[in-house]
């Protein structure tokens, strides 16, 4: 069993397209291994029954992360989660995670898949936290338990740290839920305001030591970047 976390690579900065679960499978390596490629072969070309492809380096199929699972927490997959059988590929977005798997050829050239052929261009997921409590736009009384998640692919969350003056001082925050390198954090964070409006922000830090990126920048190619701002009212 694995527990991993997969994000769509058009979730946008603050938003909900992301999801955690227990996968349980083949390592894919195991099964490639089984058909002994050719020495040219250096990617993967996955073909999924609804006529959806994508293409990935033969390397990262090969990492023993990499899995064709059969069942989701514990249960057969369910069928929109790709039943009867579906990748899952750590430190990828989601595309990559292809579901329904029909096929799946070694390649020597550059083939394209379903989503890069649009341009999509993504090499890893990009570290990325968001606030979900308290909401945008919200007035809420005092005191308040800031909560939201971190992620970082298949590099972990080493800190979350947030700002309740719009980005000029930041304090740690406590990570309730590590999961592990393959998962999202969850933390939180006690605060007592004064009345008045505020902005808070969040950053993560992901298991390498490397801050997320400040700069806002939208999902196309390659997964948004930047901070989640969150702007509330707190009632006297």
């Amino acid at each position: 069993e694995q527990e991993t976390t997969l994000e769509c690579i058009s979730n946008g900065v603050g938003r909900g397209l992301m999801s955690n679960a227990v996968w349980k499978g083949i390592p894919l390596r195991e099964l490639i291994g089984e058909t002994q490629p050719e020495a040219g072969a250096r990617r993967v070309f996955f073909h999924a029954s609804d006529g959806y492809t994508h293409s990935t380096t033969l390397e990262k199929v090969l990492e023993p992360t990499t899995l064709l699972a059969f069942e989701m927490n514990g249960e057969p997959l369910p069928d929109r989660h790709g039943y009867p059988a579906r990748l899952i590929v750590p430190g990828a977005y989601g595309e990559v995670s292809v579901k329904w798997i029909d096929r799946i050829e070694l390649i020597d050239d550059d083939r394209e898949g379903y989503y890069e052929k649009q341009g999509w261009k993504a090499q890893r997921v990009h570290t990325m936290s968001r606030i979900d409590v308290p909401v945008k736009g919200s007035t809420v009384p005092a005191p308040v338990e800031i909560r939201g998640a971190a992620f970082a692919g298949d590099r972990g969350i080493s800190k979350v740290e947030v700002s309740t003056d719009g980005g000029d001082t930041w304090r740690d925050a406590e990570i309730v839920y590590h999961g592990s390198p393959l998962t999202w954090a969850l933390w939180s964070s006690p605060w007592r305001p004064s009345p008045g409006d505020y902005e808070l922000v969040v950053r993560a830090t992901d298991g390498a030591g490397e801050l997320q990126s400040s700069v806002v920048d939208d999902t196309v190619p390659d997964g948004a970047t930047g901070f989640h701002r969150v702007q509330v009212r707190i009632e006297a």
